[in-house]
């Protein structure tokens, strides 16, 4: 599911991407520059793209889908990777993740990475991010290193 697609499983829908880096907020790398930072930014939008694109399928193909979900290896949102020293946020997420979530009306987001930051927090508009990497598991008390949410 992390390379753009999307799947039902009952009336939920699911779409993924990988992801990619880029910083977060006024803190997010623009397309500037060198040829290699141009490329890793585009990186970043064109993961936010495929991530709009799959959300948009289950909005376009799915009329029964009555919640979506958004998983990802990189975070949506600065939030869920405080903890991990800052100057590597550009490398664990982009809020270019979020704005598809925003849009699409995703009921949560899933992601891991970032193997010392936060288990819980919000985009802009309120969709719950997770950050279900194993260490953040262990270290919120979880026994089988799996998070349960009920949507």
């Amino acid at each position: 599911v992390l390379d753009g697609e999307a799947v039902v499983i009952k009336d939920i829908g699911f779409a993924g991407v990988k992801g990619f880096g880029g910083g977060f907020d006024n803190y997010m790398l623009s397309m500037f520059g060198e040829g290699a930072m141009k490329a890793f930014v585009q990186e970043a939008v064109d993961e936010a793209l495929r991530l709009d694109r799959a959300l948009a399928r289950l909005d376009a193909d799915h009329e029964h889908v009555s919640k979506k979900v958004a998983l990802m290896h990189y975070s949506p949102i600065k939030e869920t990777v405080i903890g991990e020293p800052e100057p590597i946020f550009p490398f664990l997420g982009s809020s270019r993740l979020s704005e598809p979530l925003n849009r699409r009306q995703v009921v949560a987001a899933f992601h891991g990475h970032a193997h010392v930051g936060t288990l819980e927090g919000k985009t802009s508009t309120g969709v719950r991010v997770f950050n279900v990497s194993k260490p953040i598991l262990v270290k919120a008390g979880y026994k089988c290193p799996f998070y349960m949410l009920e949507v």
